[in-house]
């Protein structure tokens, strides 16, 4: 993943801010939607330490003015470890020299403690209220509680507590305790917020941004009739309803401030760990978060494209449980764990109905007041997880691992009508509408009973056959079942499909209507029946059944390392992974090899080199495996002569998915540290991945590659001077194609009944495909990141400096190519990304418990987004296309503060 990328995406993860990365995840889908509704979350146990054995999420705190939890300047140790004895890692890096030790005071129950209180006032000037400047922080001017800590044991019980905190009051706070006793047991709580606003510059026409009934602040559901009750209005029949209600919604987005859409996520927890036994250890942690506030959301009526869109906002208001049990078993040759893991996500808003501003009428009625979603439904996760390892000394220095893992993720939300509206006087397909969809009697079922079970078997084995040569291998099996069906069918009326965005258009199938009423009546929502009546569809794409998507895989690993002399190692793996998927294109398999080299001998430092290669293939690849969750698989295939079979082709026969298309992969590494002198580091890192898809022309094509080179230095002369900088450059590449379909292909002339599926389906010439070459277009995008930091510290004695600074750029170019009439250079402008962050500091100790500490931050970002072009100058581009959202914003802030350090 590009930097750039990476940045603007992993900032939304509920861990941001967190050096510890959670395993977190939750999965969730749309079931109404035709798709499976399952959440997932995974909580992963990490090695244990003595206090702190790190079970589940949340480990580390802090925010942006203290990203590592503390944000002090403290002076450093000259006798520490950086005295010029063993100062550097086994790759040839500096250590960090050590804070100088706090004098501890004693208690008279025989308590050692000590601790730092650091509290004063900001003041924030600039583009305060940019939605990018507090994406995920919360600076404002007033007074300000910087951050605290305490610590405290008793030697002779071996008790102790630590206590961490922060920004007090503000929406980027966070608190953490620890407490036990030392190689006994141990517990730990926690608190923190994080704010994220995904938007300052949204105009709401509602009066509630947060509330799951959105009502209209000045404007009429529905829209405006022709010609307003307003004497002052000319009764001019040619202005039509959209007319006037358009300029009525245009009116209200001009007199409407801009505003926030952003949440906070709230979270706090509790952990424990207590020894059992000297070999058992039984760990448990329990945390809830929850989230609150809004985020832009879109609407719109009709199908396909839709042609009355708006962007409304979301309510969030979701709670979720995250449970971790653990039993961890060491006697020193065996080691076990039993791992039990929940995730319960809660959505305290069942359904969102907004009232609808626009005046739509393309659908089966002259108008919407109102839409209603089925928001995400509430969905359970469970994880139970066996590992066991056995230390075989006596067999060649073997070791031998074993796993198995069981993961159970369900939700049986209550499913909602397909429309509100109950329809009177229309018809869908010929079959009278009134009442018919609008109750949950018109669903095959009323709740969801959606399911997907997964298992995990892992087995390994190393040896050391000599001292030089090491040996492993692995077998490892990963299945998900997919126990989810749902059959898209009313049973009131034997139509098949579904109706969409709340009765607004139809994707239904009817058969031959005879007299008003469905042939498929008869068959009763049973699929096997309808299929059996051998009626002719009227199209061949509407949607009949969720697709059970599930699948298997085998990875087979054997790898081994040699040690060519007492510090280079040279070490090879080879790989082949089988998966077996059901209801996809193809099966496909993978084989590839990874060799490293790493030196260690080198007076000037240290290389370590990788290079690693695999090719995937697979069986022969079905382009549309889908059939049979489609409508064209209620009876035969289309022969008479002018059919148009334009609903029967789903996709091009040429078209390769990326995730299962032939595909080489290349990925070289190069890594070398230099020791330039003893107080000088610099290190180099040089990769290369490349993903050529030789086989694709359609789809993701040619080759995908991404280069990054980094060079880092650190240097450290003294106690005193503690410098660093970093710079990387980043550049990828990729290509994709694909050709526009035209309306129709029809049965007639060189498309035959029994060709049209490979004709009609491939790239051709016009008037016999659906893709003619004409119609080809390819899009080339191309992506340059450029980031930059450099800082450090400096002891003067009477002050105490410090400098962080980074900055990022990132430019990503597309460009595309078309053999059509459309001029590609005229499209798509770059999208640019600009961010510098400054960090300065001074902190003047004026006795051994008492400073002020000085701090000073700058902020500038500027972003050129071409999809927010011109909106907010014009919000309403075409008819019943309503943009409320004008993006992220450029900002230009400074922060200024100024703090009493206390230490006790």
């Amino acid at each position: 993943m590009s930097v750039l990328t990476y940045r603007l995406q992993s900032m939304d993860s509920p861990e941001f801010a967190l050096p510890r990365r959670s395993a977190a995840m939750t999965t969730r889908f749309r079931l109404k939607l035709l798709s499976s509704c399952v959440g997932a979350a995974v909580v992963q146990a990490a090695a244990p330490a003595l206090a702190d054995s790190a079970v589940g999420v949340d480990t580390m705190l802090g925010n942006a003015l203290n990203p590592t939890t503390i944000n002090q300047l403290e002076r450093l140790d000259p006798e520490g470890l950086d005295a010029r004895i063993n100062t550097r890692t086994p790759t040839g890096q500096l250590y960090a020299w050590d804070p100088l030790p706090r004098e501890q005071q004693t208690s008279s129950s025989g308590w050692l403690y000590s601790g730092s209180i650091e509290a004063g006032g900001t003041v924030v000037s600039g583009d305060d209220d940019s939605g990018w400047f507090r994406m995920y922080k919360d600076l404002d001017t007033g007074l300000y509680l910087n951050n605290l800590e305490f610590q405290a044991h008793q030697p002779e019980s071996a008790l102790f507590v630590e206590g961490v905190g922060g920004a007090l009051g503000y929406d980027d706070q966070y608190y953490g305790l620890k407490f036990g006793r030392y190689n006994d047991w141990y517990g730990k709580l926690f608190y923190q917020e994080t704010p994220h606003t995904f938007t300052s510059q949204y105009r709401s026409l509602w009066t509630d941004t947060n509330d799951d009934y959105l009502k209209l602040r000045n404007l009429m559901p529905g829209g405006y009739p022709a010609v307003p009750d307003d004497p002052a209005t000319p009764e001019d029949e040619s202005v039509s309803a959209q007319d006037v209600t358009s300029s009525a919604i245009i009116a209200d987005i001009e007199a409407t401030d801009f505003s926030d859409l952003g949440i906070i996520r709230r979270k706090g927890g509790i952990s424990l760990e207590k020894y059992l036994t000297d070999n058992l250890k039984l760990l448990a942690s329990y945390s809830l978060e929850h989230r609150d506030g809004s985020r832009p959301f879109g609407a719109r009526w009709g199908g396909g494209g839709g042609s009355g869109n708006i962007e409304i906002p979301e309510p969030i208001d979701y709670d979720t449980h995250d449970i971790v049990a653990v039993l961890r078993y060491d006697d020193g040759v065996n080691n076990a764990n039993l791992t039990v893991t929940g995730s319960l996500f809660r959505n305290n808003h069942d359904t969102l109905t907004f009232e609808n501003p626009i005046a739509y009428t393309g659908g089966l009625l002259s108008s919407y007041p109102t839409g209603t979603f089925d928001l995400y439904p509430d969905n359970d996760y469970w994880n139970v997880k066996g590992e066991y390892a056995r230390s075989m000394p006596d067999f060649y220095d073997g070791r031998f691992t074993a796993l198995a893992s069981f993961s159970w993720m369900k939700q049986d939300d209550d499913l909602i009508p397909w429309t509100q509206y109950d329809l009177a006087g229309t018809n869908v397909d010929g079959v009278d509408a009134t009442n018919m969809w609008n109750t949950t009697d018109a669903l095959v079922r009323d709740s969801a009973d959606a399911e997907i079970d997964t298992m995990l078997f892992d087995v390994g084995l190393s040896l050391h056959p000599t001292d030089k040569l090491g040996l492993n291998g692995k077998i490892r099996y990963y299945e998900t079942d997919n126990k989810t069906d749902f059959l898209a069918c009313n049973p009131l009326t034997g139509q098949w499909g579904r109706l969409v965005n709340d009765g607004s258009n139809a994707a239904t199938e009817s058969g031959i209507v005879t007299a008003g009423v469905s042939e498929y009546l008869a068959a009763g929502c049973d699929l096997a029946a309808a299929r059996a009546l051998g009626t002719l569809p009227q199209t061949g794409n509407v949607k009949l059944r969720t697709v059970p998507f599930d699948y298997s895989q085998w990875n087979y690993v054997l790898g081994g390392d040699y040690r060519l002399t007492p510090s280079q190692t040279l070490n090879l793996k080879l790989e082949r992974e089988e998966i077996d998927r059901n209801h996809r294109e193809r099966d496909t398999w993978e084989n590839s090899a990874k060799l490293t080299y790493v030196n260690r001998g080198f007076d000037f430092g240290t290389l370590r080199l990788s290079a690693d290669y695999g090719q995937r293939r697979g069986d022969s690849y079905v382009t549309d495996p889908y059939e049979e969750y489609v409508s064209a698989s209620l009876g035969p295939l289309p022969t008479a002569d002018g059919f148009n079979v334009r609903s029967w082709i789903h996709t091009l026969n040429e078209m390769r998915k990326f995730d299962l298309a032939d595909r080489n992969h290349l990925n070289l590494n190069g890594r070398l540290n230099l020791i330039v002198s003893d107080p000088l580091d610099i290190g180099l890192t040089l990769n290369y991945k490349d993903d050529e898809y030789p086989n694709s022309d359609f789809g993701r094509k040619d080759h995908h590659w991404t280069g990054t080179g980094t060079m880092d230095v650190n240097y450290q002369p003294s106690e005193k001077l503690n410098l660093y900088g970093f710079y990387t450059y980043q550049q990828s590449h990729i290509e994709q194609a694909n050709v526009a379909s035209v309306p129709t292909c029809a049965i007639g002339g060189a498309v035959t009944a029994d060709n049209f599926e490979e004709v009609c389906g491939s790239v051709g010439t016009a008037g016999t495909t659906l893709y003619p070459t004409g119609n080809i277009w390819g899009v080339e995008g191309e992506e340059h990141n450029n980031v930059f930091g450099l800082g450090g510290s400096y002891d003067l004695g009477v002050t105490l400096l410090s400098l962080d600074y980074s900055f990022i750029k990132g430019v990503y170019d597309t460009d595309l190519s078309s053999n059509g009439p459309i001029n590609p250079e005229d499209i798509f402008p770059n999208y640019e990304y600009t961010q510098h962050i400054l960090d300065l500091s001074a902190f003047f100790p004026i006795s051994k418990t008492l400073g002020i500490r000085a701090l000073y931050r700058y902020e500038m970002g500027k972003i050129d987004d071409w999809h927010y072009d011109g909106v907010e100058e014009n919000p309403n581009p075409s008819a019943s296309q309503y943009y409320l959202d004008s993006g992220l914003d450029d900002y230009d802030n400074s922060t200024v503060g100024l703090f009493v350090h206390v230490n006790f």
